[in-house]
C-alpha cells in the first residue's frame, strides 16, 4: 500500500489544475514573485517590459546593473525561464581567448563577447511546473550577486 503525503498530493492536484505547486515556490509563469522575491532577497528591482512585450526584471548588483529577462512565454505571460544577465560598455575591447579563462573557471555563468569586444555575463534558470524553492531561489541569486562582483574584478570593472 502506497501513501502518499497530504504535500505530495497537493503538488499532483496543483500541476493538474494548473496553480502553483507548493507556497514559497518561484515559478517564471508569475514575474510578480520572481520580483518580489529579488527584492526579499534585498536588491531594489523593477518589474518593465522587452521591447517583444515580455516581462523583464531590472535590477544591480555592486557597479553592475542587469536584467531578468523571461524566456517560453506564452503572449508575453506563463514563462518557463530566466535568464539573469549584465553586460559591459569597456573602453578597450577583450579578446575571445580572455573572456574563455572566465568560462574554463566557472560553473553557474556563462560570459562572451560582442562584435567590438563588450563582455555579457548570463546565468539561466529553469522555472517551469513546481519552479524553485525559495531558500534555492535566494542561494542562486547570491551565486549571481557573487559571479557579478568578481566578473568585475576580472574584467576590470
Amino acid at each position: 500500500m502506497t501513501i502518499i503525503k497530504p504535500m505530495a498530493g497537493a503538488v499532483v492536484v496543483s500541476a493538474f489544475l494548473g496553480l502553483p505547486a507548493v507556497a514559497g515556490q518561484i515559478t517564471a509563469a508569475n514575474p510578480e514573485d520572481v520580483l518580489k522575491a529579488m527584492q526579499n532577497f534585498g536588491l531594489v528591482a523593477t518589474l518593465t517590459k522587452d521591447q517583444d512585450g515580455d516581462p523583464e526584471i531590472d535590477s544591480r548588483v555592486s557597479k553592475s546593473e542587469f536584467h531578468v529577462l523571461f524566456f517560453g512565454c506564452e503572449n508575453n505571460k506563463n514563462c518557463t525561464s530566466i535568464e539573469l544577465r549584465a553586460a559591459y560598455d569597456l573602453k578597450d575591447p577583450l579578446s575571445a581567448s580572455f573572456i574563455n579563462e572566465w568560462n574554463r573557471d566557472k560553473r553557474f555563468t556563462r560570459a562572451y563577447i560582442d562584435d567590438e569586444g563588450d563582455p555579457f555575463i548570463e546565468m539561466d534558470l529553469n522555472l517551469a511546473f513546481d519552479g524553485d524553492g525559495e531558500k534555492n531561489f535566494e542561494d542562486t541569486l547570491d551565486w549571481w550577486r557573487v559571479s557579478l562582483e568578481t566578473f568585475e574584478e576580472f574584467i576590470d570593472w
